[in-house]
Parts: C-alpha cells; sequence; structure tokens
C-alpha cells in the first residue's frame, strides 16, 4: 500500500494537471464570450448548462456523486461567465436572503449579485438591462405560491428560462421554488416545462373548456395557479405549469385550443426542469 506522501504527491500532480486544464477552459470561455457579445446572444445559456452538467453526470463512472460534481462544474461555470462579462443578477430581498441562496446555487459564487426588496422593481431593473437575470421566489411549503410573482408576470416582457429548487435547513423534505427570469427564450433540453397564462372568462365551465386541449394532446399539467385579472372584471388569471416545451410539435395543437377557450394567452416561458 502506498503511503500518505507518495498519494499525496500523486493528488498534487493531479491538481496541477487540473489547474493546466481550467486555465485552458476559462481562455476558450473568454473567446465564447467575445462570440456572444459580437452575435448579441445572451450571456447566460440554461439549455447548454443543463445539457453540459447532465452530461457529465451520466459520464461520470465516480466515485463522485452527482451531487458533488454538479456543485464543482457550478462554480467552475460561474468562473466562466464573470470572464465572459461582468455578470450581474438581480435577487428578491436582500443579501443572505433565500432567494440569494437559491440564486447562488444555481449562478455561484464569482458573479455579482444586486437586490431589490420589491419583485416588481426586481423586474423592471432587468428589463431595463440592470441584471442579466433576475431570481424570484414562485412557491414554497411555508408560504404556497408567490402572488406578487404571479403578478408580475402578467405584465412583462421578460421570460421564465430557469427553475431552482432549494430545501429548507430544518427539513430537506420541504422545498421552496423560485424562476429565473431572462430577456430572451430558451432552446428546448428535451427535459423542459412550459408556463402559461391563460385568462379565463367567469363562467360555469370555462375553465374546464380551457384545460381541454392539455388532456387531448396527453401533456402532464405540473403547477396550477390563480389570480384577479383586474379590477373592474371578473376574469381570471390561471398559471399552468406543464411539461414539455412550447417549441414542441404537440404545442401547436394546444395553444390553436386554448386561443379559442381562453380570453388570451401568454406563454411566459419554457426552461430546463430543475435536477
Amino acid at each position: 500500500m502506498s503511503d500518505l506522501n507518495e498519494l499525496r504527491e500523486k493528488i498534487d500532480q493531479i491538481d496541477g494537471e487540473l489547474l493546466r486544464l481550467l486555465n485552458e477552459r476559462a481562455s476558450i470561455a473568454l473567446e465564447v464570450g467575445h462570440v456572444k457579445s459580437r452575435d448579441g446572444l445572451p450571456i447566460y445559456a440554461p439549455a447548454r448548462e443543463a445539457s453540459l452538467l447532465r452530461g457529465l453526470c451520466e459520464r461520470s463512472s465516480g466515485p463522485l456523486s452527482e451531487k458533488a460534481i454538479r456543485a464543482i462544474y457550478r462554480e467552475i461555470i460561474s468562473a466562466a461567465l464573470a470572464l465572459e462579462k461582468d455578470v450581474v443578477i438581480a435577487c428578491h430581498g436582500h443579501e443572505s436572503s433565500v432567494t440569494h441562496q437559491a440564486a447562488k446555487a444555481r449562478f455561484g459564487s464569482s458573479v455579482s449579485y444586486t437586490f431589490f426588496p420589491e419583485i416588481s422593481e426586481l423586474f423592471q431593473a432587468v428589463e431595463r438591462g440592470e441584471g442579466d437575470c433576475g431570481v424570484v421566489p414562485i412557491d414554497s411549503a411555508v408560504g404556497g405560491v408567490d402572488g406578487r410573482t404571479l403578478d408580475a408576470l402578467t405584465d412583462t416582457s421578460l421570460v421564465i428560462c430557469g427553475e431552482v429548487m432549494l430545501a429548507s435547513d430544518s427539513s430537506p423534505d420541504e422545498k421552496a421554488r423560485f424562476f429565473i427570469l431572462a430577456r430572451t427564450a430558451t432552446p428546448m433540453t428535451g427535459r423542459d416545462r412550459t408556463t402559461l397564462l391563460l385568462r379565463v372568462e367567469d363562467k360555469p365551465g370555462a375553465l374546464v373548456d380551457a384545460l381541454a386541449p392539455f388532456k387531448d394532446a396527453e401533456l402532464n399539467l405540473r403547477h396550477f395557479a390563480s389570480r384577479p385579472a383586474s379590477k373592474g372584471s371578473h376574469d381570471t388569471f390561471f398559471f399552468v405549469e406543464v411539461d414539455g416545451h412550447s417549441r414542441d410539435e404537440a404545442f401547436g395543437d394546444v395553444l390553436r385550443g386554448l386561443s379559442r377557450s381562453c380570453r388570451a394567452v401568454k406563454i411566459l416561458g419554457s426552461y430546463p426542469t430543475a435536477e
């Protein structure tokens, strides 16, 4: 059996090679940033990130766990993003808040964070380009669905490009969920979810008719919430989350069916499911 000094020497050699490869990867990331800037592409690519992490986990033969691989590459990706651009992530709340923790779980510690006490202010700031992405709460085991986020989603040009799940410190089974907001849509990854806003008339059978296209297309509904449409109106906004991407072939028929049964339909975003 090798003695401790021999084992440590082997680790030192591997660390030296890892550092060389990480710097080589970082140099390529800089080139990627130049191409994105030249072509007007968003700096954050959630579809690419999801595919990369999934592929790494599938190829690994251990002993590193999937959780460890994702944690390691979260910081590698964060460092690469920071090299490509001075990335700014807008968070609801304050520094070290639960939303900030969720944002760091997705974007790592190398990017910059800015904070907004009001969710509506965060939406406006990201729309103006004062943040590359925004992170807002959507639901939790304790507080339920966050109505402030739903209200802001009804009237915004931003789209949902990702979601983050964050386990409670006291109970790992209790998880809070957060949406990542961006100014551009996310391509398909093969494991996607779509959130839709449906404006439905307040009359008997209206909601049943509105949801029928999902059943006809055999699309699985994941989450469902509602809010009053507006003052002076009896219509209701329904927020529906469904498996699949809005560019999936099956969604064409669904959207056509929804347009016939709803007063208005808005795709709030398609994004990789949280893993």
